[in-house]
């Protein structure tokens, strides 16, 4: 312990300059992890931004997904699901998402309005009238999140490769 007692006219001072350097140290490291936290909200670890949006499926897949890899408890979100065309059989585009991710949701809104959901076992189905489709197309979910931590999911039409994705929702 380096301690200095100065004396200055009338005061007495008493310096323990380990101490003042060991806060120092403590200070500066507070510092960068305020710093490294405020970057991680501009990047969208906690909300909107470039680590929050995702999308997965590939540009020769029938169909891709939007999301967000973020979200907080009991917020919306959505998940937007593009549709190739010749995904349609029969005048219908059947999409479905597994029970697990719908049961850590809740469905507010479903844009289209399906004609129709199918309860299976494993998932949902949600059936949509359409005449041939000559252009790529769009279905939109809007979620509320009933689950804090981490949500996973799928979301697939009929029998082909369905795609999968993760959230991480905060309380």
């Amino acid at each position: 312990m380096t301690k200095i007692k100065q004396v200055n006219g009338d005061i007495h001072l008493i310096q323990d300059l380990d101490y003042q350097r060991r806060s120092w140290r403590v200070q500066r490291v507070g510092w960068v992890a305020m710093g490294l936290v405020v970057l991680a909200a501009l990047l969208g670890l906690f909300g909107s931004g470039p680590l929050s949006s995702a999308t997965t499926g590939g540009k020769d897949d029938p169909l891709q997904l939007e999301y967000k890899r973020f979200g907080r408890f009991e917020a919306l979100t959505r998940l937007r699901i593009h549709i190739k065309p010749g995904a349609e059989r029969e005048g219908q585009v059947r999409v479905w998402l597994n029970r697990n991710y719908v049961e850590g949701v809740q469905i507010q809104k479903v844009i289209p309005e399906p004609e129709r959901v199918e309860a299976e076992p494993e998932r949902l189905t949600y059936v949509f009238r359409t005449a041939k489709l000559n252009q790529p197309t769009a279905v939109t979910f809007y979620l509320e999140t009933q689950q804090v931590g981490l949500l996973s999911g799928q979301v697939g039409l009929a029998e082909k490769q369905p795609l999968s994705f993760s959230q991480f929702i905060y309380p």
